[in-house]
């Protein structure tokens, strides 16, 4: 069967005028959305990248869906108990709504992350994060902050893959030792060579205060109450003489180290506080420039300065500044100093019922005066108030453990988890791909 030339292109517009009519495509919108471009040049890119961003956005209003529903099916749950008083029924349902509402902040980052990767906008390759970021020369100041802060929170290793790491545990003890100031000392250098990244990444402040808080719970809470716990057993003898003045809690530790440690633990906090607003929510997502092609728009846009203003010393830009950053752990910033000054009245009451001979049994009460008080901080027994002060101060921050728990602490904090390469890079953290499995 022979069919001419202009036979074939009479049947082609048939068909095209077929499938318009059949499927209802709509082909002036394929056009504009790319079809029909040569897969090179600028148009093709953008093209490909605006339709790739608009496939990502349609799962929006599913995840919302499947996420409000989840919220209806947890709420039911955790009040379903009949016999549960109301207040405490409301009130579950109020924290199940604030945790959800967390719990969606960190859904929507965690994908508006992966869609940034995705369309080229940063970088999530574990080579080319590692590569990141000015080499130092050796022993460098540059170095030796990129070689402590790489060590105590990789960009590459989870907890697992510390513990294998032997200079991980060494900071990890030294982070550990309340005695002379050890401990405040250490995180204070810590927290130099964060802020030192200018700006600060907000994961990594928050995670600082969070270990720094923790590590007091552990270290000047648990521990020293433990090493009071056997030193008090070891210092009262039989026949009722003791030896306390000598061998109790904090008499190893003059006055100088004890208030280091107490008057430390507030002061850092404070200071990392502080520093949240002017940290960088996206140091972590490192931008691939190169990558991305500007449109039409962007080559004629001029760029707009964000008007500077002054915050104590520092100049900054009004985009820069954000007191939101932190989430929930800025609430407990108010806390802590509850705390704080809840210890402090907890060590000048243990001070004034001894210099106010308040003691059942003892000598006829008193009244002290400022001198008396001041002069009480150089006996044992005012060193031990302070020794106590700290423990009293270091279990008020158990708050701060709860955001310890993995997980938690990125939902209640709206942060991305970062880590520091091994040129002291703040980069996002990546999970080292698994070794591929040996075969006989």
């Amino acid at each position: 069967l022979e069919v001419g030339a202009s036979q074939y292109t009479h049947l082609a517009g048939k068909m095209n005028n077929f499938w318009q009519e059949r499927a209802k495509v709509d082909l002036p919108a394929l056009q504009g959305a790319g079809f029909g471009l040569p897969a090179v040049g600028p148009r093709w890119q953008r093209a490909k990248l605006e339709g790739q961003r608009k496939l990502l956005d349609l799962g929006a209003p599913i995840r919302a869906k499947v996420m409000f529903g989840l919220l209806c099916a947890t709420k039911s749950a955790v009040t379903a108990d009949p016999d549960m008083c109301e207040c405490v029924r409301v009130r579950l349902a109020d924290l199940t709504d604030v945790f959800w509402n967390d719990l969606t902040i960190y859904v929507e980052q965690l994908f508006e992350d992966q869609k940034s990767v995705m369309m080229g906008k940063a970088a999530a390759d574990l080579d080319e994060l590692g590569g990141m970021g000015p080499r130092h020369t050796a022993f460098s100041l540059g170095w030796w902050r990129a070689f402590v802060l790489y060590h105590m929170m990789p960009f590459d290793r989870s907890i697992f893959g510390q513990v294998k790491d032997p200079i991980f545990w060494v900071f990890t003890i030294v982070s550990l030792v309340p005695s002379y100031g050890i401990r405040v000392m250490f995180f204070a250098l810590i927290l130099f060579l964060i802020i030192l990244g200018r700006p600060a990444d907000e994961y990594q402040l928050t995670l600082y205060i969070i270990g720094f808080k923790g590590s007091q719970f552990i270290s000047s809470g648990i521990l020293q109450a433990t090493i009071a716990a056997v030193r008090y057993y070891m210092c009262v003898h039989p026949g009722g003489t003791h030896t306390c003045d000598v061998d109790g809690p904090g008499q190893s530790q003059d006055l100088v180290t004890g208030m280091i440690d107490f008057l430390g633990s507030c002061i850092l906090t404070w200071v990392a506080f502080w520093w949240l607003p002017f940290s960088d929510r996206s140091a972590g997502m490192r931008s691939a420039v190169e990558q991305e092609v500007p449109g039409p728009q962007d080559e004629e846009a001029e760029p707009e300065t964000a008007p500077t203003s002054r915050y104590c010393c520092c100049k900054y830009s009004a985009e820069d500044f954000d007191t939101s950053r932190g989430g929930r752990l800025r609430g407990l910033l108010g806390w802590d100093i509850t705390s704080f000054l809840l210890g402090v009245l907890f060590m000048v009451g243990l001070m004034y019922s001894d210099v106010a001979h308040l003691r059942p049994g003892g000598s006829p009460a008193t009244t002290p005066t400022l001198n008396d008080m001041l002069t009480d901080t150089m006996t044992w027994q005012g060193h031990t108030a302070i020794f106590w002060a700290r423990v009293f101060y270091a279990f008020l921050s158990f708050p701060f453990v709860i955001f310890l728990i993995p997980g938690l602490s990125s939902v209640l904090t709206h942060t991305t988890p970062t880590g520091y390469n091994r040129h002291g890079y703040c980069v996002p953290f990546v999970m080292r791909p698994m070794p591929d499995e040996k075969t006989d």
